[in-house]
C-alpha cells in the first residue's frame, strides 16, 4: 500500500516540494512499521494562508474500521523554525533563508508531514531519523491522528491579532499556533468543522485528546495548554523540544540568527520573558498535565542541551517522587527527534500515553 500511496503522490516525478498541488480524499496509508491493515490518510485544504499565499494543509490518519470515538492524537512536526535573512525588497520570501531549505511555503510542511510519516522517498532534515514509527504505534493503539503543516516557521508560536510576528520586520503573517488550535477546535466545535468543510468518517473522542509534539513541534503542544477553552487534556508528549528558550537570549553572541529569529517570532519586547511559554512556566501555574513525557537527549545535534535539561531534569525529579505520572527520559543518543525511529521507543510512549504508566 506504501507503493500505491508514493505512486499517487509522485505521478510525472514532480520535485517533492509540488507534490501538495495534488489533492486526494483518502488513500491507504502504511509503512514498514505499521501492523494495521486498514489505515488511510486523508488531506484537507484550509482557508488559512501561507506566507507563499497558498492554502495550509492538514492531514488526518485513521483507520477505517474504527467504529466507537476514537482517542483523537494532535502531531505537531519538528523544523518550524525560518525567516528570510536578507528580504528581496521586491519579493520578501526571496532571499536567503535562516533554515537554508527554505520553510516558508505550503510545500515544505507538507513534505514535513510526509517525512513524519514515514512516506516521504526524500530526507527533509538530515539531523532527524523519520522512519514513521510513531505514526505507526499511535495507529495500531486506535488514535485518529490530526498532522497540521506548519508553512510560518514561527515555532507553533503565531496568532495573528493575539501573539503576531514582528510586522516591523516582515510584512507576512505567521500563524502556526492559530493552525495548531484549529485542531483543537475542529475536534471540540462541530460547527467550526463542518463551517470549514472537514468531515472524517470517523468518530473522534473530544474527551480523549493528547498532544504530541516533535522538536519545535513541542513548543506548540505546550502553548496549546495556555489555550482557552482547552478540552481536559490527558496527556502530552514533548521530544526534543527546546523549552527555556532564554538559554539563546542570554547567549546570544554565540547565536545571533536564532535570536534574531525569535525577534521576528515573538518580537522584542517579548525577549526578555521568552520563557513565560514553556512547560516550566505551565508546570508553575499548575497547567501542566501530571501525564507530561520528555524525550530528549544530552547529545541532541540540533540545538544544546540546556535548552531542554532544566525542564527534563524537573520531570525527572518528579517522576522519582512519585508525584503525578510525569516521565523523563535522556536516550542518550546524537541525533534529534528520537519517538519517529525507534519503534520500540514509540510503542513504550504511546502506551505511557494512554496508561500514565512510565517505563523504569
Amino acid at each position: 500500500m506504501t507503493v500505491l500511496l508514493l505512486s499517487l503522490l509522485a505521478g510525472c516525478w514532480k520535485p517533492y516540494a509540488d507534490l501538495p498541488q495534488l489533492d486526494f480524499d483518502e488513500v491507504p496509508y502504511s509503512n514498514p512499521y505499521l501492523e494495521a491493515d486498514d489505515a488511510v490518510i486523508s488531506a484537507f485544504d484550509t482557508t488559512l494562508k501561507c506566507p507563499d499565499g497558498e492554502d495550509a494543509r492538514f492531514f488526518a490518519v485513521y483507520r477505517t474500521g474504527l467504529t466507537d470515538r476514537a482517542p483523537v492524537a494532535i502531531v505537531l512536526h519538528s523544523g518550524a523554525f525560518d525567516y528570510v535573512v536578507d528580504p528581496d525588497p521586491n519579493n520578501e520570501l526571496d532571499g536567503t533563508h535562516y533554515a537554508g531549505d527554505g520553510r516558508l511555503d505550503r510545500g515544505w510542511a507538507n513534505s514535513k508531514v510526509w517525512e513524519t510519516l514515514g512516506i516521504n522517498p526524500n530526507v527533509v532534515d538530515p539531523s532527524e531519523v523519520n522512519l514513521g514509527t510513531l505514526p505507526a504505534a499511535l495507529t495500531d493503539a486506535g488514535f485518529v491522528q490530526l498532522y497540521p503543516g506548519n508553512c510560518w516557521g514561527d515555532l507553533w508560536h503565531n496568532n495573528e491579532g493575539e501573539q503576531a510576528n514582528d510586522l516591523t520586520l516582515e510584512t507576512f503573517d505567521r500563524n502556526g499556533l492559530t493552525f495548531a488550535e484549529w485542531m483543537i477546535r475542529m475536534i471540540v466545535e462541530p460547527s467550526f468543522a463542518s463551517g470549514q468543510g472537514f468531515s472524517l468518517p470517523v468518530q473522534m473522542d473530544s474527551s480523549q485528546v493528547y498532544l504530541v509534539g516533535l522538536g519545535s513541534g513541542g513548543r506548540g503542544a505546550v502553548e496549546l495548554l495556555f489555550s482557552d477553552n482547552l478540552p481536559i487534556i490527558p496527556g502530552v508528549l514533548l521530544d526534543s523540544t527546546p523549552d527555556t528558550l532564554s538559554w539563546y537570549v542570554d547567549h546570544e553572541r554565540d547565536y545571533p540568527e536564532v535570536v534574531e529569529g525569535l525577534r521576528h517570532i515573538f518580537r522584542e519586547d517579548y525577549l526578555p520573558e521568552i520563557d513565560r511559554w514553556s512547560a516550566l512556566q505551565l508546570y508553575d501555574m499548575g497547567l501542566l498535565p501530571e501525564r507530561t513525557g520528555f524525550v530528549w537527549s544530552a547529545g541532541d545535534t540540533r540545538q544544546p542541551a540546556a535548552t531542554m535539561e532544566t525542564t527534563a531534569d524537573l520531570l525527572a525529579e518528579l517522576q522519582n517522587l512519585g508525584e503525578g505520572e510525569y516521565w523523563s527520559v535522556d536516550v542518550e543518543q546524537s541525533g534529534h527527534v528520537f519517538l519517529n525511529g525507534d519503534p520500540d521507543l514509540a510503542r513504550t510512549a504511546v502506551d505511557y500515553l494512554l496508561t500514565g504508566s512510565a517505563p523504569q
